[in-house]
Parts: C-alpha cells; structure tokens; sequence
C-alpha cells in the first residue's frame, strides 16, 4: 500500500516539474513572439523614430501616451477597452 502512495507522489512531483518547465517555455516562446512583433514594428519606422516615440511615451508615461495614440488614431483609450470589458463582465 506503501509503496502505490509513493508511486502516486512521485508521478504527482513528476507532473508537477514538467508543467513548471511547460510554463517555462511559454513564457520564453510569449516573450519571442512579442520582440518579433517589436521589431516589424520597428522596421516600418526608422529606428531614430521609433527611438524618439518611445521616449516621449516614457516621458509622458506610457499610459498616457497610449492613450493619446488611441486618440488620435481613432481608437478608445485604455480606460475605456477596461470600462467595457467589465461592463460585458
């Protein structure tokens, strides 16, 4: 009976490693994805451009500036993508 129990909490730790390493690699394969996603961006723009949109985004904190791009593009802000979302909630 013993040793079921031990075979039981060893498949369990098992289990329990190679979820922690699947969860691992996709946060490796997610942060991939997003600098190949950085990076076509970046190669529409110059890279001075790109540069300069990004420190003036962090001088303006990015939630502000975010904001305002939405702005201007057309698109709701990032207050108003969270209001509704919880309103659909």
């Amino acid at each position: 009976m013993a040793g079921k129990l031990d075979k039981e909490r060893e498949a369990i730790a098992a289990a329990e490693r190679e979820l922690a390493e699947r969860r691992s690699r996709l946060a490796e394969m997610e942060r991939e994805e997003q600098e190949k996603e950085l990076q076509r961006l970046v190669k529409k723009l110059t890279i001075e451009t790109a540069i300069a949109v990004l420190k003036r985004a962090v001088e303006a904190k990015p939630k502000a500036a975010l904001d305002a791009l939405n702005a201007v593009s057309g698109r709701p802000s990032v207050k108003a993508q969270n209001e509704s979302a919880l309103e659909a909630a």
